[in-house]
């Protein structure tokens, strides 16, 4: 680590506490200069250093933009093992997770942007990536050796639960999932999973999942074509609140989805996606091998597949991979 880095952490440790400088050079192993063009770099990223004449450096507020040292800082007693980047534009950090599977195997590691020129959703549609306050990130893991198809799939059902648990500490009301992939708030799409897979031709198996999440915080889209003016919506509106700090949201998200990760057999995050789950009673249409069908939502099974009453009265179950709901009638 820099010594930039090792000083952040500890002063992210001892918020408001002072520390002179030769006790953090010290501490560190380092020279007092050093310390000092740290504490300069810490300033330039967007931290607020106190500085006192005799009783030294005190953190007084952390960076609000996305910072991997505070992220993993954030993780170190949870999942010390994930690395985090960030980049403020990218094509898609979908193809970013891609690439760091095939080059690093087993690897989990979660990828970061504002924007993204080329995202895309499900069944290859482009995702809208340039609100003036968007967050787009992918997370790259491992399956379970012991996981089936439909324990791999629900993947995305956990992602959206752990997802919706932690926007829903900023918000007065609750966030509501269509499913399987998107989350809904006051009546608007607010954001969207993509799930996609590496797989192993050797063992027939998925060997890297990379789970691709885009969420509209703040911004307007007063400038966008009627589409998307009618389906999406924000977070927070056209700003956002004066003490939100990504950083948090993505600590807290993060550490809700690896403990669903460790458990995933156990299938907690259901309880939640059911009691989420948008549109349970109504009649919606869906395409599902090339036809228009109607149904009514009943729940989502322990597989994750939807729970649909079709016009005679007979249940279904259906696949996520195999059908699609236009959002339009969500909205």
């Amino acid at each position: 680590m820099t010594v930039k880095a090792d000083l952040l952490a500890y002063l992210l440790d001892h918020p408001g506490h002072f520390f002179a400088g030769p006790d953090l050079a010290d501490h560190f192993q380092v020279s007092r200069n050093a310390i000092w063009k740290a504490v300069k770099q810490l300033e330039t990223d967007g931290y607020e250093i106190l500085r006192h004449p005799k009783n030294g450096y005190a953190l007084a507020k952390r960076n609000q933009a996305v910072d991997p040292e505070q992220i993993q800082h954030g993780l170190q007693h949870v999942w010390p093992e994930l690395q985090v980047y960030y980049q403020e534009s990218t094509t898609s950090t979908n193809d970013l997770g891609r690439k760091h599977a095939t080059d690093f195997p087993n690897q989990p590691a979660i990828f970061i942007a504002n924007e993204q020129t080329a995202g895309r959703g499900r069944r290859g549609r482009p995702f809208y990536s340039a609100l003036t306050q968007g967050l787009y990130y992918s997370l790259v893991i491992t399956p379970p050796a012991s996981a089936d198809n439909d324990l791999i799939a629900s993947f995305t059902i956990a992602s959206a639960s752990a997802y919706a648990q932690s926007l829903n500490k900023y918000l007065s009301d609750a966030i509501q999932i269509k499913w399987v992939n998107d989350l809904f708030y006051d009546g608007k799409k607010v954001s969207g999973i993509l799930t996609e897979g590496t797989f192993d031709l050797e063992s027939q198996t998925i060997s890297q999942l990379v789970i691709g999440i885009g969420t509209n915080l703040a911004g307007d889209f007063a400038n966008e074509n009627p589409e998307n003016q009618h389906i999406a919506g924000t977070i927070f509106g056209k700003s956002l609140p004066n003490n939100f700090n990504p950083n948090d949201l993505l600590v807290d998200f993060l550490t809700t989805f690896k403990e669903y990760y460790d458990h995933l057999a156990d299938r907690a995050f259901l309880e939640y996606y059911r009691a989420q789950l948008l549109g349970k009673g109504q009649w919606v249409t869906y395409q599902e091998n090339g036809q228009t069908l109607t149904g009514k939502i009943l729940g989502v099974t322990d597989a994750g597949h939807l729970r649909i009453e079709d016009p005679q009265g007979r249940e279904k179950h259906l696949i996520s991979g195999e059908v699609s709901f236009s959002s339009q009638q969500f909205i």
